[in-house]
């Protein structure tokens, strides 16, 4: 099984990505953060330094954009090829409505044809590089997804992923694993299956409702469970010695490049992205004032 990590600003940066392929690995492609392109396809530093080869030695990373306009695209396409990365990625599938509103990511499934009409032009001539697409199901309702599916279906993506809620459910609403069901009946290429996927036993339930599943995304299980990739690989589960280090390594890598306070609020981001509802935990981290209260927080709810 193909497994991609997926990407969440201002957590899964090149430090995160590189602590864990040396501790846990199990994960095949690890996705960047998007690049929010601009008419002067001007990147911010931390973008430049997130997508720089020596922030990515030893990894698959799949770059992402997030853009409405074909030419900006065909253009960062370009500068990513020029990289040497072997793939990238449109990203219609972000559901925050400063970014919906503005007509891109999932927002630009509100409009079938006009989404026929910007790929048309995205693919109007050979692309530098191979491009995959993220997407959700939908706006307000899951019954868009098969006009949806129509329209990605015309394209040669490398891949697409499917976060299988609508934009108005945001990360929190029902899943509707039914929808990734029908794109593996309808043949689309190399579909991805994302959303909610917490523990071994989740990936084992979506195997049973859709066999052919080949590929999946995870990402706040991965952040709850570290090892997750490895088990779903055949290996071990995460050790405590193994978990310690994970939180040491990362808050070091985070306090090096930035600050103490911003390290550590990234480590409690963390925990708090994975979805613990430990009221308990949930305080010892609000408390916590360094990186051996924070794993105290956590471990005692692992051990």
């Amino acid at each position: 099984m193909m497994i991609y990590f997926a990407p969440m600003e201002g957590i899964t940066d090149g430090i995160l990505r590189r602590t864990h392929q040396e501790i846990f690995g199990g994960v095949d492609v690890y996705c960047l953060p998007f690049h929010k392109l601009t008419h002067t396809l001007s990147l911010t530093t931390r973008e430049v330094r997130d997508i720089a080869p020596e922030e990515n030695r030893g990894l698959t990373v799949l770059p992402q954009a997030l853009t409405r306009d074909p030419g900006q695209l065909r253009e960062w396409l370009r500068y990513v090829a020029d990289l040497r990365y072997p793939c990238a990625d449109l990203n219609l599938g972000c559901p925050s409505p400063t970014v919906t509103k503005r007509g891109r990511g999932s927002g630009m499934l509100r409009d079938p044809d006009a989404l026929r009409a910007f790929l048309d032009s995205v693919f109007s001539a050979p692309l530098p590089i191979p491009l995959s697409v993220k997407t959700r199901i939908g706006v307000e309702d899951p019954g868009e997804w098969p006009s949806i599916l129509q329209v990605l279906s015309r394209y040669p993506f490398e891949h697409v992923t499917i976060h299988v809620r609508t934009t108005r459910e945001q990360y929190t609403g029902g899943i509707h694993p039914d929808a990734f069901a029908l794109a593996l009946r309808q043949g689309l290429p190399r579909p991805v299956y994302n959303g909610d996927l917490r523990c071994v036993r989740d990936v084992a339930d979506l195997l049973k409702a859709c066999p052919g599943t080949d590929a999946v995304m995870l990402g706040r299980g991965l952040l709850a469970d570290p090892a997750l990739a490895r088990q779903l690989q055949g290996g071990s589960p995460a050790s405590p010695d193994e978990l310690r280090a994970w939180y040491t390594a990362l808050y070091r890598g985070w306090e090096q490049r930035f600050q103490h306070t911003i390290a550590l609020g990234r480590i409690k981001k963390m925990a708090e992205l994975a979805g613990h509802d430990d009221i308990q935990q949930k305080r010892l981290l609000r408390r916590a004032e360094s990186i051996e209260e924070c794993i105290e927080a956590v471990m005692d709810r692992k051990e």
